[in-house]
């Protein structure tokens, strides 16, 4: 009968004892804290890269041992929040950003998703894809705070309801609902029911649109406040839209125009 030394005893015995979590290889200086790094992501208005790995992944760890580690992966690194995420240990994660499989990074920029790819890649080949990423999720920052500054020029002109500048609010107003995020055609499309509220004839233009969505918002911000007999159809041609759009200016040109009025 073998004898074991008491030190191998030690060792099987707190093996033994403590449950084997295997987690992934994480290249250094990765953040592993999802919501800290988002959290200062937002605050720097910076992109954020996520890095969704697993322990069992074959291609996630020749990832981190070459291309994650070379000196120009981590020089291009330096521009961008990044932050490495086990599936097996944050699947809720997984499950909200779509992960099917790994390894996948997906860039984040203030606009929401500006790109993503999945699988092994080498360093000439991942850092193209990083740089052109950057690029475009700096120029959706940048075009998100532009949308911004317009809705508030909007609000600005809501609250103090000056009837010359109508057109104008609503022209911007048009090119918000045409915008890539929900959130911002939703916010568009509140105050063009607002607008439509008092100035309905400048509303009434985005039926002449050649964007669908405009027409759409600009149909239903009419529709709020004429209800169910605004019959200006948004997904007809011109040529049977026209017709219905200028019976309905004769209309709203002979109607008084209602008070202006702050935002609520």
């Amino acid at each position: 009968m073998k004898i074991l030394a008491p030190r191998l005893i030690a060792i099987l015995l707190l093996a033994a004892a403590s449950p084997l979590t295997l987690r992934a290889d994480l290249p250094p200086d990765w953040s592993t804290n999802y919501h800290a790094v988002l959290a200062s992501s937002a605050t720097n208005q910076a992109p954020l890269l996520l890095y969704f790995t697993a322990s069992w992944c074959g291609p996630c760890k020749l990832m981190t041992r070459t291309t994650l580690a070379d000196p120009a992966i981590t020089r291009a690194l330096a521009e961008v929040d990044h932050v490495a995420l086990d599936i097996d240990e944050h699947g809720d994660l997984a499950t909200h950003y779509g992960i099917s499989a790994v390894p996948t990074f997906v860039l984040l920029s203030d606009d929401g998703e500006a790109d993503r790819t999945t699988g092994y890649q080498p360093v000439e080949e991942f850092k193209n894809w990083l740089t052109k990423g950057l690029a475009k999720a700096h120029f959706e920052s940048q075009q998100l705070a532009a949308d911004k500054q317009t809705l508030a020029e909007v609000d600005q002109w809501l609250a103090a309801g000056e009837s010359g500048s109508a057109g104008s609010a609503a022209a911007k107003l048009f090119t918000l609902c045409a915008g890539r995020t929900d959130a911002m055609v939703q916010a568009a499309a509140g105050r063009l029911k607002t607008l439509a509220a008092h100035q309905p004839l400048a509303v009434l233009d985005g039926l002449n649109d050649p964007r669908l969505a405009c027409r759409i918002q600009a149909a239903n911000a009419l529709r709020s406040v004429l209800g169910d007999a605004f019959d200006v159809d948004p997904w007809a041609d011109a040529a049977a839209r026209q017709p219905a759009v200028e019976a309905w200016r004769g209309k709203l040109t002979k109607a008084p125009a209602a008070p202006a009025k702050q935002l609520p």
